[in-house]
């Protein structure tokens, strides 16, 4: 896509974004482990930063043709000839090969090679960092020229065939469908007006994320009074015993806090796993006096934000973002803990994410 509402580091919202896995597109439809990365940037991987986040997120299964002979006709409406593998059965096969490092569970480290001891894990480093196959300078290029020719930000689908033997040919490039990203944008179309921005009980400058949406009637918030930095991990245990009695009820929620969510690092934030926060719907990092850690754009949960489509705000209080505690203060809570208060609306909240400008805005319902 030549957009990405999720850019972090250097990249910019123009530079596009791209997810691949091997074998066919039904993983991505799936949610089945593919790396998502940046084709100008395609070293900057977030949700690949440290050896954890790699083995939670790498590919784990992929589809494949089943073919018996070369008479079998192929009929692929219903997935019929399709066959879920297991990376791990097809570890000695090319395309794996080619496309894994290889994790060592005794030095926990994960290597660009194929060979010793340990199992494959889908990085695609022979592509993204060893040039097995020009596939970010390509892309780039195609989205540069399917923007100049259809006149709109585009977005195609597309499949690589790697050659074995490198020495005459990198491998096959084709482009399976091209069609203009606008549709898609005019589906979750945001604009943030400056009367939204003086009715908003939250409005962010720097946030991830793209649309709008009104499904979150609840707010979890850590009381500014009661947050203390040698406390996160309690903080985050209270956190997670709240998420389980949200999702239980299918209720999503804005999860609002101080420093870094997921922060490896306790005195830089609350150091919540995934599985703490799995029925967030939108978060907020604040940064104040008390706590002013660098954003963390979202690295530690990238994977699931993308994929879930959520947004991930920062608000820097003291500047042009705001955070209207008086306003929210003012609710009684449904529950209230010794670090988090919980409140709910009769009516849902609106947020609108504007991931071409990086904004975000808040609206009290």
């Amino acid at each position: 896509q030549s957009r990405n509402f999720y850019p972090v580091s250097r990249m910019k919202a123009d530079d596009g974004a791209a997810e691949i896995v091997i074998g066919m597109g039904r993983t991505i439809e799936e949610g089945g482990g593919a790396l998502r990365f940046c084709p100008r940037h395609p070293l900057l991987l977030p949700h690949f930063s440290k050896v954890e986040d790699i083995l939670e997120n790498a590919q784990r299964y992929f589809y494949a043709l089943k073919i018996k002979n070369e008479a079998d006709d192929l009929n692929v409406a219903g997935g019929i000839n399709l066959e879920r593998r297991d990376i791990l059965d097809a570890e000695t096969e090319f395309p794996v090969r080619a496309l894994s490092s290889r994790y060592n569970p005794d030095e926990h480290r994960i290597r660009d090679v194929m060979s010793g001891v340990g199992f494959p894990v889908v990085t695609f480093a022979g592509i993204l960092k060893y040039d097995r196959f020009p596939l970010p300078r390509l892309l780039s290029e195609l989205l540069d020229l399917g923007h100049r020719g259809v006149g709109c930000p585009v977005e195609f689908e597309f499949s690589v065939n790697l050659n074995p033997d490198t020495t005459h040919q990198k491998g096959d490039f084709f482009i399976l469908q091209m069609r203009p990203m606008a549709a898609a944008e005019d589906r979750f179309g945001v604009q943030i007006h400056d009367a939204e921005i003086s009715r908003a009980f939250c409005y962010s400058t720097r946030s991830l994320g793209h649309g709008k949406s009104s499904t979150i009637s609840d707010i979890v918030y850590v009381m500014p009074d009661a947050f203390d930095p040698g406390r996160t991990f309690e903080i985050a245990e209270e956190i997670s015993r709240l998420n389980a009695d949200l999702v239980a009820e299918n209720r999503p929620y804005l999860l609002a806090g101080p420093g870094r969510w997921g922060s490896f690092d306790r005195f830089l934030g609350i150091p919540v796993k995934w599985k703490d926060i799995s029925g967030v719907g939108a978060m907020i990092e604040l940064r104040n006096e008390k706590l002013k850690a660098d954003p963390s754009e979202g690295s530690h949960f990238f994977h699931r934000i993308t994929s879930l489509g959520i947004p991930y705000v920062t608000v820097t209080e003291g500047t042009a973002d705001f955070f209207d505690w008086p306003w929210i203060e003012a609710f009684p809570p449904v529950n209230q803990t010794r670090y988090l208060r919980h409140i709910r609306f009769e009516k849902p909240l609106t947020i609108k994410t504007d991931g071409r400008t990086s904004r975000c805005v808040m609206l009290k319902p």
